[in-house]
C-alpha cells in the first residue's frame, strides 16, 4: 500500500515494574490506529526477537535488572522505535509511525557519506520535516525560514522579513545552500518570504557555530536546505491548497535505479481581484509568485549517485495610485513596479570508489535579474496653514487665505540588477583505519555583476543652523560587467565520533578574492581561515541525562560582502589593499540528551570583527557627482548565549523553547574628509562611533508547543517575546517654505539622530494553529487541514516606534506600529492531498 512519508515521533510511554515480571505490548500503526501484526521487538543487547501477533500483541519476558532496559521495535515500512524502560507498569502501548516506502518492498537503509553529520553540538541546529511542520506551514506564504526564526542564535524579525540577523551579524552575512549549492538570493518579495517551500524540503539546517571548512562565502552561519529525494518506487502525488497559494508535487521512477522529484507554487491573488475590482482597481499587478522546481536522481549501483537539480522562481508587484484632499484640490500619484527572477541549475556526483574513499562533485549556475520603476508626484492647489503665515509670511508677503500650486514635485527612479554565478566544488573524504576522516577539496566560483539605475529624488536636507531645505538629486549607477572569481582550498581532519569520549575536528579554509572589469582589477588580500572544535562525551548521567557532551571551538571566518561586487575604479583601491570581512568566533556549549525525547542545549560565545569593509559617499549637492569612499578598519564585538529546551516527536505533545541574549557593537570608520553629517552609509547608522545594528535585540524567546490531542489531531501554540530594535532620536515636526522653481512651497521635516538608549516597544506575537490528517479507507491517500490565526492579540497591543507623517500636510499617523502588521489577526489556512 502507498505510504505517506512521516518523520521519527514519540509515542505514549507508561513504564513497568523493577522486579522480575512480563510487559504486555500493543503496536499499532499512530495514525490509522490499526494493530501491526509481525512488529518484531528485542531487548537491546538480546538476539532473542519477539513477533506482535494478529492483533499488535505480545507479552514479553523480562529479566530481574530491568532497571535500565532499552526496548527495540521495528515493522518494515515504519520507522524503528528505540525506547528506555523504567519504573512501574505492567503494559504499554507503542504508536509507530509510517517511513515513506510501499509495503513488501525491500526495506534499504543507506549509511551517510563519511564525514557527513547532522545537528552537532557547537556547530548546528537542524530541523525536519515533520519537525518544520506546524512552524512552516503557516502565514500568507509557507517558508521554511519561519522556522528558521524560531531556533537559538536568531534575533525576532517579526513579519514580512525572511533575512534575519544570525547571533548578531549582519543579515547578509548568511549564505543559504540548497543541496550543496550557494543560492545567491533566495527570496521572494524583496526579501519578505525566501524560496525554500516546506514542501519540497526534507530538512534545514543552520550552523551557526564553528561550521565545517567545507563552506565559506559567509561570516555568521550557513543555512543548508536539503530537498526531497525521489525514490519512491511508485507514483506518488502531494498537492495543497493554502492561503495565497496552490502547490503540487509528484515523485516518479524513471526506471528502478532513477526518479524524478517535479513540482511547484503558483499564487492565486489574482482572482481576488475579479472578485474585488473595486477594491484592487490600484494593482497594476497583483502580487505574484510562480516557482517551479525540479529534481533527478540515478543510482547505478551502491557506488555512486547522480543528481541534477533545477529551479525557476519569479515574483513581482505593481502598483498605480491616486489620492487626493478632502477637497480634491490637492493629488498624489504613486507608481510602483517590481519584477524579479530567480533561477539555477545545479547538478553533481556522489561516488564511493571503495568503502574508505568519498568523492563529491558538485557544479552549477544561478542568474538574478531584478526591474524596479517607480514614480512619486504631488501636484494641485493648496492654502497656506495658519502655521505657516505666523512663521514666514512676513518673510514673503504671504496672508491667510492665500495659496500655492503645485506641479512638478515629481521624483523617480528605475533600476536593473543583473547577477549570473557559476560554481564548482570537487571534495573527496578518506576514512583511515582507526575511523578518522581526512576532507580535502577546492571550490571555485566565479561571479558577472551589473547594476544600471537612475534616481531623481526631492529630498528634505537639515541645514547647519537646524532649518530644512527641499533639493532636488540626481544620481546614477552603472557597474557593466564587474566579474569576481573566488577560488578556495579546504582540508579537514576529523576524529572519534558522538560515540567516542573526545570527538575533534580540525579544519583549514585557504580563499582569494578577485575583481575586474574593462577599466580596472583588484587582488584582495588571500584569507586564511583555520577552525577547531572539541567535543567530550561523558558516560556521567547528570540530571538524569543519557547523553551528555561539552564542545568549545573556535575559528576565523571571511566574507566577500555584496558591496564588493561593486567596487569601481572611482575607488581608487589598488591590489593588496583591501581583505575580506573577517571575524574570530569562540564558543563553548553543552549538550544534554535524555531517552524519553528531551534535549537541552546551551552555548555562549564571543565574535571579534577584525575587519569590515566599510563604503560611504559624501552628500550629493543636487549635481550628478559625488565622491566614493573606502575604509577597511570596520570593528564589531558581538557577545551572546543562547539556549534551547526541546521535546522531540512526542506522543501528546512536543515542541521547543529557545532563547538567544546578544550583545552585538560596530564601528564604521569615516574618511570622506566631510562631516559625519555629510556622510552616507547604509542604513543611516553613524560614522565614527560604536552603534548597535538596526536590527539588534537583547532578548528573543519563542516557544512552539504542539498538543496531540486526539488521533490525527494537533494543536499549536507559536508565540514570540523580543525586546525592541534601535529606534533614532527625533525632534519635532516643522514646517518649513521651500523654493520650488520660484514657488514657495508648505513642507514639513524633523530631524533624526542615531541614539545608542532609544528602543522600539517589545514584541509579543502569538499564533494559533488546529490541524487534523488521515489516511481514507483505501489507506492510498492522505487528507490533512489546517487553520491558523497570526498575530491573535495585535488588536489589544502593537510594539511601538516613531511615528510617520506626511510632508506636505504634516499630518502624523499615530498608528505607526514597530512590526510588520495589518492591524488585525491574519488568518490562513491549508489542505494537503498525498497519494
Amino acid at each position: 500500500m502507498k505510504i505517506r512519508t512521516l518523520f521519527f515521533t514519540l509515542f505514549s510511554l507508561t513504564a513497568f515494574l523493577l522486579t522480575a515480571g512480563e510487559l504486555n505490548l500493543s503496536i499499532i500503526d499512530r495514525d490509522l490506529d490499526f494493530p501491526l501484526e509481525g512488529a518484531m521487538v528485542a531487548l537491546a543487547g538480546e538476539e532473542t526477537i519477539y513477533y506482535a501477533d494478529s492483533t499488535g500483541s505480545l507479552t514479553l519476558p523480562l529479566p530481574d535488572n530491568a532497571r535500565r532496559l532499552v526496548l527495540l521495535v521495528s515493522y518494515p515500512g515504519y520507522e524503528s522505535v528505540r525506547l528506555p524502560l523504567a519504573e512501574a507498569e505492567s503494559s504499554l502501548e507503542i504508536a509507530m509511525v509510517l517511513a515513506g516506502i510501499i509495503e513488501g518492498e525491500e526495506l534499504v537503509v543507506e549509511r551517510t557519506a563519511p564525514g557527513e553529520k547532522e545537528e552537532e553540538s557547537g556547530i548546528s541546529v537542524v530541523m525536519n520535516q515533520e519537525e518544520m511542520e506546524t512552524t512552516a506551514n503557516i502565514g500568507m506564504v509557507e517558508d521554511v525560514m519561519s522556522t528558521i526564526k524560531t531556533l537559538p542564535g536568531v534575533i525576532y524579525t517579526g513579519g514580512w522579513d525572511a533575512q534575519p540577523s544570525i547571533r548578531g551579524g549582519y543579515p547578509e552575512e548568511m549564505a543559504a545552500a540548497l543541496d550543496g549549492f550557494y543560492v545567491t538570493y533566495p527570496y521572494h518579495w524583496g526579501g519578505a518570504y525566501s524560496i525554500f517551500n516546506p514542501n519540497m524540503t526534507e530538512s534545514a539546517k543552520l550552523s551557526h557555530g564553528i561550521y565545517s571548512a567545507r563552506y565559506g562565502r559567509a561570516l555568521s552561519g550557513i543555512l543548508e536546505v536539503t530537498t526531497k529525494t525521489p525514490d519512491e518506487p511508485e507514483l506518488r502525488i502531494d498537492g495543497s491548497l493554502s492561503t495565497t497559494s496552490t502547490d503540487l508535487f509528484l515523485q516518479t521512477p524513471l526506471g528502478k535505479k532513477s526518479g524524478l522529484f517535479l513540482g511547484g507554487k503558483v499564487t492565486y491573488l489574482e482572482t481576488l481581484k475579479l472578485i474585488f475590482p473595486e477594491d484592487m482597481e490600484d494593482m497594476t499587478t497583483v502580487p505574484y509568485i510562480r516557482d517551479l522546481y525540479g529534481k533527478w536522481q540515478y543510482s547505478p549501483g551502491d557506488k555512486a549517485d547522480f543528481y541534477l537539480n533545477g529551479f525557476l522562481g519569479t515574483d513581482g508587484v505593481g502598483v498605480e495610485t491616486t489620492t487626493s484632499d478632502e477637497d480634491e484640490d490637492f493629488t498624489s500619484e504613486v507608481l510602483f513596479d517590481y519584477d524579479y527572477i530567480d533561477a539555477f541549475l545545479a547538478g553533481g556526483m556522489e561516488w564511493s570508489p571503495t568503502d574508505f574513499l568519498f568523492i563529491d562533485v558538485l557544479a552549477g549556475v544561478n542568474w538574478n535579474f531584478m526591474d524596479m520603476i517607480f514614480e512619486l508626484s504631488d501636484s494641485g492647489e493648496s492654502a497656506y496653514s495658519e502655521e505657516f503665515i505666523d512663521r514666514y509670511g512676513a518673510l514673503y508677503g504671504l496672508t491667510d487665505g492665500d495659496t500655492y500650486s503645485l506641479d512638478g514635485l515629481d521624483s523617480e527612479g528605475e533600476d536593473h540588477t543583473d547577477l549570473r554565478q557559476g560554481q564548482i566544488k570537487i571534495t573527496a573524504e578518506k576514512l583511515l583505519k582507526n575511523d578518522d576522516v581526512l576532507v580535502f577539496g577546492t571550490e571555485q566560483v566565479i561571479k558577472r555583476t551589473s547594476q544600471e539605475g537612475d534616481y531623481s529624488l526631492y529630498v528634505t536636507v537639515e541645514e547647519e543652523d537646524g532649518s530644512f531645505s527641499l533639493e532636488k538629486m540626481n544620481f546614477s549607477t552603472d557597474v557593466d560587467g564587474n566579474y569576481s572569481w573566488n577560488p578556495a582550498a579546504f582540508f579537514i581532519w576529523e576524529k572519534g565520533d558522538d560515540q567516542s569520549p573526545v570527538e575533534s575536528e580540525l579544519g583549514l579554509r585557504a580563499e582569494h578574492y578577485r575583481i575586474w572589469n574593462d577599466e580596472f582589477s583588484m587582488d584582495m588580500v588571500p584569507a586564511v581561515n583555520p577552525h577547531a572544535t572539541v567535543t567530550f562525551n561523558t558516560e556521567k548521567h547528570w540530571l538524569g541525562a543519557d547523553d551528555l557532551s561539552f564542545t568549545m571551538g573556535s575559528g576565523l571566518f571571511s566574507y566577500f560582502s555584496l558591496t564588493t561586487e561593486f567596487l569601481e575604479k572611482d575607488y581608487g583601491i589598488d591590489d593588496w589593499e583591501v581583505t575580506p570581512d573577517q571575524a574570530l568566533f569562540s564558543i563553548v556549549g553543552t549538550e544534554m540528551l535524555w531517552d524519553k525525547g528531551w534535549k537541552f542545549t546551551a552555548e555562549t560565545y564571543y565574535k571579534y570583527y577584525l575587519n569590515r569593509l566599510v563604503l560611504t559617499s559624501d552628500d550629493l549637492d543636487g549635481d550628478d557627482e559625488s565622491e566614493l569612499y573606502y575604509n577597511n578598519d570596520g570593528k564589531g564585538h558581538v557577545v551572546g548565549f543562547d539556549m534551547m529546551i526541546q521535546k522531540k516527536n512526542g506522543g501528546k505533545w512536543d515542541g521547543y523553547l529557545s532563547y538567544s541574549l546578544i550583545y552585538a557593537r560596530y564601528y564604521n570608520p569615516s574618511n570622506t574628509g566631510t562631516s559625519d553629517e555629510d556622510s552616507a552609509v547604509s542604513y543611516g547608522e553613524p560614522l565614527d562611533q560604536w552603534y548597535f545594528p538596526y536590527y539588534h535585540r537583547y532578548h528573543s524567546l519563542n516557544l512552539v508547543g504542539n498538543w496531540h490531542f486526539s488521533p490525527g489531531w494537533t494543536f499549536s501554540v507559536m508565540g514570540s517575546l523580543a525586546t525592541g530594535a534601535p529606534r533614532d532620536e527625533v525632534g519635532d515636526i516643522t514646517v518649513y517654505p521651500a523654493d520650488l522653481d520660484g514657488t514657495i512651497i508648505e513642507q514639513y521635516a524633523r530631524s533624526s539622530y542615531y541614539s545608542d538608549s532609544l528602543r522600539d516597544g517589545i514584541s509579543v506575537p502569538v499564533d494559533l494553529r488546529i490541524s487534523y490528517g488521515r489516511y481514507g479507507h483505501n489507506k492510498k491517500i492522505y487528507t490533512e487541514w489546517y487553520f491558523a490565526i497570526e498575530d491573535i492579540f495585535v488588536n489589544l497591543y502593537e510594539p511601538s516606534t516613531n511615528t510617520s507623517f506626511n510632508s506636505n500636510t504634516g499630518e502624523e499617523d499615530q498608528d505607526t506600529s514597530a512590526d510588520f502588521s495589518l492591524g488585525v489577526p491574519v488568518p490562513s489556512f491549508g489542505f494537503k492531498v498525498s497519494y
